[in-house]
Formats: C-alpha cells, sequence, structure tokens
C-alpha cells in the first residue's frame, strides 16, 4: 500500500501510531521508516522511561524539522533526476535530427542546440550563430 506523506490528517495519525507503538513502518521510505522509529522510540521512553510530555513534545519537533529537512533535499535531488532525463531525452531527439538533415545548414543550427543541451549553457546556440553570421559577412 502507497501512502501519501504529504496529506497532513494522515500524516498525524501514523506520527500518533508510532508514538503508540501501533505503527508498522517496515516497509516505509527510508526518510519515513528513520522519523517514524524514532516516534515509536520517543512513546516508549515516555511510557517506560518516565520522559515527560513536555520533552517528548520538543524531542518530536526536533525529529520533525530532520525529517522535513530530508524530504527537502530528497526532493531537490528528485527534480534535478528528472531535468537530467529531460535532457537526455532532448539530446537524442536532437541527435536523431541530426542524422537525418540533409544539408550543413539545416544541420548547423540542430548541431548547436545539442551542443546548448549538452552543456547547459542556456543561449549558446545564439551567440555561436550569431558569431558565425558575423564571421560570413
Amino acid at each position: 500500500m502507497k501512502l501519501n506523506f504529504s496529506d497532513k490528517e494522515l500524516f498525524a495519525k501514523l506520527e500518533e501510531s508510532a508514538f503508540d507503538g501501533q505503527l508498522d513502518y517496515s516497509e516505509f521510505p527510508p526518510g519515513e521508516y528513520k522519523y517514524f522509529s524514532l516516534l515509536t522510540r520517543l512513546g516508549y521512553n515516555n511510557r517506560h522511561k518516565g520522559w515527560t510530555k513536555e520533552t517528548c513534545e520538543l524531542k518530536q519537533q526536533e525529529f520533525c524539522q530532520e525529517y522535513l529537512a530530508h524530504v527537502e533535499e530528497r526532493d531537490e535531488w528528485l527534480n534535478h533526476a528528472r531535468t537530467v532525463q529531460q535532457r537526455i531525452i532532448k539530446t537524442t531527439e536532437l541527435s536523431r535530427q541530426l542524422n537525418f538533415a540533409r544539408t550543413k545548414e539545416e544541420a548547423l543550427p540542430i548541431a548547436l542546440d545539442l551542443i546548448e543541451q549538452l552543456t547547459e549553457e542556456p543561449g549558446l546556440r545564439d551567440r555561436l550563430l550569431n558569431s558565425l553570421v558575423s564571421l560570413s559577412a
């Protein structure tokens, strides 16, 4: 079962279950596993070691901040991976177009687009085309 951890109501229920020691988080992703594992230990310490409610709330806030930082970092990596995948798709398509170009004039802009994508340098194509136009004039 895939859970939507961004659903605040569901997340609060999961937190409560973890604190009570009733949550099976063994199939959760690593960040969520760590967070709910810490909450389970926190609940255990509250019930069996006499930790106060205030101490537990402070620790839970600390754990939650660490978890949110992890989620933010994970999302950044996910977005980066998506960008890389999009660039791969774009360069593959440009390479295919380049292979089917019939003339140098048709191939040049495509080749420059391909170089721009590979170097991740926006505007490179236009600068190079302008340089080539000024050289030929």
